[in-house]
């Protein structure tokens, strides 16, 4: 098999690894920790144990095992937050996110779009939230499929987003306003069967401190980001749908307007570690 010059440790392995040692070390600060701290520390040692064997045999299919440990790691590490969280007992933040929103604003955008409630908007966005899980996936093969560099580059933003964001999520817990204030929301949700089986998905699938910052902002912001840059079509056949999405989180009250001024500022800082610094040895630039 083709060999690949010596890898260094990445960026978002570091982000990412970052954020699964803190998690691990805070649960065995606040005492108890037991299986939930093993598994983050297995989780940072695994990423590690990845880079250290790519590093030893460097072959293009052991850096693509590389690459593909990390969206593994993503997404055992996210249903546990919520178990890290009891476990830490932190405090929901949903009152002081609506507060802010209410500095900004006067009121926060779950509420305010009340007023332009119907079923076909309403199954419209629903479809636009449902997409993200879609385009995740799809992002996530793109990058173990592409040629190693180009896939580690994207991952460079891509995998840092989630590390940064599940760390928002555990400093910051919050339900969001159709969990925390159901009761100012005076007309119902009503759609068709996009709208009952997005609403299932996210009953079924949140970890419920999922909110600040909004990581279906940040991504799809960052996504799109890196679309503009090297898929210009794709861009703009896909900007009604990442426009859309950016409302949902809002109409469909499950966010406050700061998690997503959040989430757009995670985009950048992805954008920015994907795009900008030289930070791993080959580097080329993304077709």
């Amino acid at each position: 098999m083709k060999m690949l010059a010596r890898p260094s440790l990445r960026v978002h392995e570091v982000i990412f690894g970052a954020f699964l040692a803190i998690t691990a070390g805070r649960l065995w600060a606040a005492g108890g920790a037991g299986s939930l701290g093993l598994s983050f520390a297995g989780m940072a040692g695994v990423l590690v144990a990845g880079a250290q064997l790519a590093a030893r045999w460097p072959t293009v299919a052991m850096e693509r095992v590389r690459l593909a440990l990390l969206p593994v790691l993503v997404n055992t590490a996210y249903p546990q937050l919520g178990a890290v969280m009891q476990h830490l007992g932190g405090k929901s933040w949903d009152a002081r996110l609506l507060q802010s929103d209410r500095a900004l604003l006067g009121e926060t955008p779950a509420v305010l779009l009340g007023a332009w409630t119907g079923p076909v908007l309403t199954e419209f966005l629903s479809a636009c939230y449902l997409l993200f899980f879609f385009g995740v996936l799809a992002a996530f093969g793109v990058a173990v499929r592409r040629p190693v560099p180009q896939g580690a580059r994207l991952f460079n933003g891509l995998i840092s987003v989630y590390g940064l964001g599940f760390l928002g999520y555990t400093l910051v817990p919050a339900a969001g306003p159709h969990l925390a204030m159901p009761e100012v929301f005076a007309v119902p949700l009503t759609g068709g069967w996009i709208t009952r089986a997005n609403a299932a998905l996210v009953a079924g699938g949140s970890n419920g401190v999922d909110v600040f910052p909004s990581l279906h902002v940040a991504v799809t912001a960052f996504l799109m980001g890196s679309l503009w840059r090297g898929r210009r079509r794709l861009f703009w056949a896909l900007l009604l749908p990442a426009a859309g999405l950016g409302v949902a989180t809002l109409y469909l009250r499950y966010h406050y307007a700061i998690d997503v001024l959040a989430g757009l500022l995670l985009a950048g800082i992805g954008l920015a570690l994907t795009y900008f610094p030289k930070t791993y040895e080959t580097n080329p630039p993304l077709p």
